[in-house]
């Protein structure tokens, strides 16, 4: 069966290979012959397939019904090039530990970016990584002087590895989708997570190295180590907005070459430290932004790393810590400049 006749080409399309037309929607009334090669395929609406029957199928299902005819290649190419196929677990892929292939693979055939990214979506429910990633920053060296040593990678066990730039992972809420282990994003950017919760018994939720991060609308918490370890041989930089980080080892633990921005942000109950600040810089911003009730230190700043908060000085940003509500050492400095 060929659609060809009702179809027409767009520059991104791959050659020879038609595209849907959109048609104004007339109602009426269909009745099945069976002696109609392909009645189903062929008489209802192009809008009828373009809302209710393709939104059904999602990007494994059309992928899949490529080779039937060129009318679902048509669908494949125009919804392709077009970057509205998000992949969704739980359907186009079992678990989040395959979503980087498929990633991999469609990144190679068109340019995500920024602006259009590739859209994991994660369903409500649990989701859990049992992938792992080698990690080469040397963490018996606390100092971290001579950070990489490809000979003594440490293996982080439950964590998923980002290997591709511009990707963003939406889940359906904060109570909603749970992610039940950590990423590691190194050298990597526009990474982006919304609308969900990240908690890691086994290690960091996030590990980020010369990488961009983004976060919007999540938590993370219940982490065996801090909700963030960052660090950079070249640079790294994390903006977070309205989220909420919980229950870890710590907050944010930021090594040279990074830079953090948090909106709105509450770092509580961690069993040391809300921030550890070590030879890089840290912004707070926003009213909501609260940094309390953590075992030792709210904010610790050392060796010429910055925190520098966008609040006037009476703005109770660090409270009812167990240790200081803000603590400096070796050229650290924690200052209010109000914008």
């Amino acid at each position: 069966m060929d659609k060809s006749s009702t179809s027409s080409r767009s520059p991104g399309d791959v050659q020879g290979q038609p595209v849907a037309k959109k048609s104004r929607l007339v109602h009426r009334t269909i009745i099945y012959d069976e002696s109609v090669a392909n009645q189903w395929l062929d008489e209802p609406p192009l809008e009828i397939w373009d809302h209710h029957i393709i939104p059904l199928l999602g990007l494994r299902d059309l992928a899949l019904a490529r080779p039937v005819c060129t009318f679902f290649e048509a669908y494949w190419q125009d919804k392709f090039s077009n970057n509205v196929l998000p992949l969704r677990v739980g359907n186009d892929v079992a678990t989040i530990d395959d979503v980087m292939d498929v990633v991999e693979i469609l990144s190679s055939r068109r340019e995500y970016t920024k602006l259009n990214p590739f859209v994991v979506l994660l369903g409500k429910g649990e989701h859990e990584i049992r992938s792992s990633y080698e990690d080469p920053f040397d963490d018996v060296n606390e100092d971290r002087e001579s950070m990489y040593d490809p000979d003594e990678c440490i293996i982080r066990l439950c964590t998923l590895s980002i290997t591709c730039n511009n990707i963003t992972f939406l889940g359906q809420g904060k109570e909603e989708t749970i992610i039940k282990g950590g990423f590691a994003i190194e050298e990597q950017q526009n990474i982006m997570f919304k609308q969900m919760t990240v908690t890691n018994p086994s290690g960091a939720g996030m590990y980020i190295n010369d990488a961009e991060v983004e976060l919007n609308n999540a938590v993370i918490k219940n982490c065996e180590r801090y909700a963030f370890d960052m660090r950079a041989r070249t640079n790294s930089t994390l903006v977070a907005k309205r989220c909420e980080f919980k229950e870890c080892q710590g907050g944010l633990s930021s090594y040279a070459n990074t830079i953090s921005h948090f909106h709105d942000c509450t770092f509580h109950a961690h069993r040391v430290l809300g921030l550890y600040v070590n030879r890089s810089t840290v912004h707070l911003h926003g009213e909501s932004t609260a940094i309390h009730s953590n075992g030792s230190n709210g904010i610790y700043a050392l060796n010429t790393g910055k925190v520098i908060i966008h609040l006037p000085s009476h703005h109770n940003t660090s409270y009812n810590n167990g240790g200081q509500i803000r603590d400096t050492s070796s050229g650290g400095t924690i200052t209010n400049v109000e914008d």
